[in-house]
């Protein structure tokens, strides 16, 4: 007990000493000078407010908002089958494994050792008979223990930016994610407009044939001309091939799902057309509160990095004190195996370790700064994440009721142009006018129908680019 109280006297006596020293060393003018935007300080405008009922997406939202199982299912294999999502878990592991060594470092360690040796020892130092002059046997075994005191927390704060590394690495994971969900609800949304739009092409080529049928019936009937026949016919060409051009996207797009789900193309062969139900009346907040920007994942791993770079500052700053290690060993040492175990041969020592560099060329205070300027490069990602999430917001919610608003009157459109396709019906059903005004009518509520394929598709694009920018549902 005496020789521990002895020691404990010793290390405060070296610690007030080697802090005094450290005070030689200071961090005079380097400090951050970035600072953490404050939501209150900046101008939301019509779009964003501090306050607001609208709470975020849920977790696959996808699900509630169109019901489509096939949708359901790709985006549950490729979370699962993902390449890109699958490196980005491996980079968590990796994280997770810095954090843990970093805090081995704060725990005491344990080693043993076992050293034998041949030797030839000189006969003409203090090696004395039958040894010296002779080859014998030099053994050692022993078992060492150190423990780093860290009294100003440098290991301590090394660990703590390890970890709050490996959160924000986990949450960059969570990025990766959901900017995969989107491609894949992107894509989806687009195979089921090119199907839609396909239709429409399918049916306006079955109305030019018509047209041309009657232009050719007509001109057998010499009531028409070769000219009148022509230019009916000539649109067929271009209608074909709208159609096989929509047949090469929706082909394609099917390869960039398989693509995206981790699968060969051959999977894509066996995605069916979408069965989007597509809702009228989605939910579209007035305003959104600003606090959902802080359900983001990218503005959240922002966050955690800045985190960390603090927690560098610190330990950068505990370097300009004195590091005290504590290290004690027991163990057997001789010469020759007979007596290596005993008690003649035992050894032990135990003593604290103190270093504190006084002159270092400024290595410390490089350092430190170094530090400072990573905080003040964190601080600035963060600033410029919350000004880009705030923009994605407002432009999506802006693109969002824009489409509404278009697609409302669309479809207005295609219903007038309904209501002028049954006049033009009724007056050739009684004979005052020919088909003619009924093929175009009908070409004009085609015209409306692929418009409105066009704005549905910008309006689901527009709503999951508003749910992506809300942080895509993932807490």
């Amino acid at each position: 007990m005496l020789f521990f109280i002895r020691l404990f006297r010793y290390l405060t006596l070296w610690s007030l000493i080697c802090g005094l020293l450290a005070g030689c060393a200071q961090w005079n003018g380097i400090s951050p000078t970035a600072r953490p935007l404050e939501l209150s300080a900046l101008s939301m405008g019509k779009n964003l407010s501090m306050w607001g009922q609208f709470q975020g997406p849920d977790e696959g939202w996808w699900k509630t908002a169109w019901h489509d199982p096939q949708l359901n299912a790709l985006l549950t294999r490729a979370v699962a089958e993902n390449p890109t999502l699958q490196s980005a878990r491996d980079r968590i592991a990796m994280a997770e494994a810095l954090a843990r060594e970093s805090r081995s470092q704060m725990l005491p360690q344990v080693d043993l050792s076992a050293a034998p040796s041949r030797d030839r020892f000189t006969a003409l130092q203090f090696i004395p008979p039958p040894w010296g002059g002779h080859t014998e046997w030099n053994n050692t075994v022993a078992t060492s223990l150190s423990y780093d005191l860290d009294l100003w927390g440098q290991n301590k704060s090394q660990w703590k930016g390890y970890m709050d590394e490996a959160a924000a690495t986990a949450l960059d994971a969570f990025e990766v994610r959901i900017d995969l969900e989107q491609a894949i609800i992107r894509d989806y949304i687009r195979l089921d407009m090119y199907y839609v739009i396909r239709d429409v092409a399918w049916q306006r080529q079955d109305a030019l044939k018509q047209r041309a049928s009657i232009a050719q019936a007509r001109l057998s009937a010499h009531l028409g001309t070769h000219l009148a026949t022509s230019e009916a016919e000539t649109p067929l060409p271009m209608a074909a091939a709208e159609i096989m051009a929509l047949d090469e996207q929706i082909s394609l797009t099917k390869n960039e799902l398989a693509a995206l789900t981790g699968q060969g193309p051959g999977t894509g062969d066996a995605i069916t057309r979408p069965a989007l139900v597509l809702q009228n009346h989605l939910e579209i907040p007035n305003r959104l509160p600003v606090h959902l920007i802080g359900h983001r994942p990218d503005v959240l791993a922002s966050r955690w990095r800045t985190e960390a770079a603090g927690h560098q500052i610190d330990a950068a700053k505990a370097a300009f004190y004195p590091d005290i290690n504590l290290s004690a060993m027991v163990g057997f040492e001789a010469l020759g195996f007979g007596q290596l175990f005993s008690n003649a041969a035992f050894t032990a020592g135990a003593g604290p370790a103190l270093t504190l560099p006084i002159l270092d060329g400024g290595q410390r205070r490089a350092q430190l700064s170094a530090t400072t300027s990573a905080y003040n490069m964190a601080v600035d990602h963060y600033n410029e994440t919350i000004l880009h999430a705030l923009k994605e917001v407002s432009n999506q919610l802006t693109m969002l009721r824009s489409e509404t608003n278009q697609e409302n009157q669309a479809i207005r459109t295609l219903g007038l142009a309904q209501t002028s396709h049954e006049i033009a019906m009724k007056s050739f059903q009684a004979g005052l006018t020919n088909y003619n005004p009924v093929l175009d009518a009908e070409n004009r509520i085609l015209d409306a129908q692929y418009a409105l394929s066009e704005i549905r598709g910008k309006r689901l694009e527009a709503y999951a680019g508003l749910m992506h920018a809300l942080g895509g549902g993932i807490e």
